[in-house]
């Protein structure tokens, strides 16, 4: 019993908490395994060439002999070169424990292993399978950025760029195949954007107004569209907005140049900032009444911001079916202040309107009964 407790105090931990075989362990494999803290010392070359049976006879221990049997043998050896500070036995004894444990085998089957399996662009499966383990995220990274790359070059160097950018807002039922057709066959433009949302006016019959639509009115208007359409009850907000171009000029030379039957199709669309105020503003509550800004004297000024057409066979000419009633039937064609090409934007706006009975012949072959009443 006394020897086994001297036995076990022998074993005690260090300060460190490791005890002194495991001390001994650890400095016979640094002095191994981590030379470039010392002149590098190599094993004799006879123990290299040792097969595990004999590296554990090396250690005066059978082939049976347990992995606790070697670390003991191995710790006392340690421990007496350690304290004669013979590192050549040490350098030994650390390759022939390496053997004996078959850590040495098992590294000499992985290079073979290594060498012989299949090599991608210079580098083994395995460490294939390495690099993807640490740096998987990189391909997600050069695939996203590919992607973003491809999109833009297609956008901006392959589809051709948007020539013409029209907004169609209010309630009704848009076609834009019949504006479509009309710039393809009758102007030079390669890639018109013809957007549309389906925005029911506050005061207009009482319909439920789809907020969706409401965004995405605004997103369209935000790209400033260079030709704007619009139902009547829509109009006045976007006049209050600064979204319309005043168009007093182009009436006058319209007047002037046009045909009488062209002018008859449309109706100049007159309102003032003062009008929506008197129509709108004070109506609504004290707060929303502060978000608006105090009228200027040039507010009260009537001006044309685009043009009424009232014909109903027109409008669907154009591809709006109005879903008001008949006071509130007509659609309003109008210029964007924002667009980027404001004199090419008129002069498209001049144009459509122009040509309303090319649009309206084309459209009455396929549909001969449109100008009935049913």
């Amino acid at each position: 019993m006394k020897e086994k407790e001297k036995k076990i105090k022998g074993l005690g931990k260090s300060k460190q908490g490791i005890s002194e075989q495991e001390e001994a362990v650890e400095e016979v494999e640094k002095t191994y395994k981590v030379p470039e803290l010392k002149e590098k010392v190599l094993p004799d070359p006879a123990i290299e060439k040792m097969t595990k049976a004999e590296a554990l006879a090396y250690f005066d221990l059978p082939e049976w002999a347990s992995k606790q049997d070697l670390d003991d043998q191995f710790w006392k050896l340690g421990k007496t070169y350690r304290a004669q500070k013979d590192e050549q036995k040490l350098a030994d004894i650390a390759c022939a424990y390496s053997i004996a444990t078959g850590e040495r085998d098992r590294k000499q089957q992985e290079e073979k292993e290594e060498i012989e399996s299949k090599h991608y662009l210079g580098k083994s499966t395995k460490e294939w399978k390495n690099i993807w383990h640490y740096y998987w995220w990189v391909p997600i990274i050069v695939c996203a950025v590919i992607v973003f790359l491809g999109a833009f070059i297609k956008v901006y160097f392959i589809e051709p760029k948007v020539d013409l950018r029209v907004a169609s807002i209010g309630h009704f039922e848009y076609d834009d195949a019949f504006l479509s057709a009309f710039f393809s066959e009758y102007t030079e433009l390669k890639n018109p954007d013809l957007q549309s949302a389906d925005v029911v006016s506050e005061n207009s019959e009482g319909a439920q107004t789809d907020k969706y639509a409401v965004q995405k009115a605004t997103s369209m208007m935000a790209v400033h569209p260079d030709l704007l359409f619009f139902d009547m009850p829509c109009v006045p907000v976007y006049v209050n907005s600064g979204d319309l171009q005043i168009m007093d000029e182009e009436y006058e030379k319209m007047k002037a140049t046009w045909s009488a039957e062209d002018l008859a199709r449309i109706e100049p669309y007159v309102y003032s900032r003062a009008r929506f105020y008197d129509d709108y503003v004070q109506y609504m509550t004290e707060e929303y009444q502060e978000q608006f800004d105090p009228l200027e004297p040039q507010d009260y000024e009537d001006h044309i911001y685009g043009f009424i057409i009232r014909d109903r066979v027109d409008q669907l000419s154009l591809g709006f079916d109005v879903q008001w009633k008949q006071e509130d039937s007509a659609i309003v064609v109008g210029v964007g202040a924002g667009s980027g090409d404001l004199d090419k934007a008129i002069e498209m706006c001049e144009f459509v309107l122009s040509n309303i009975d090319t649009m309206r012949v084309t459209y009455e072959k396929t549909y001969p009964y449109a100008n009935t009443e049913d």
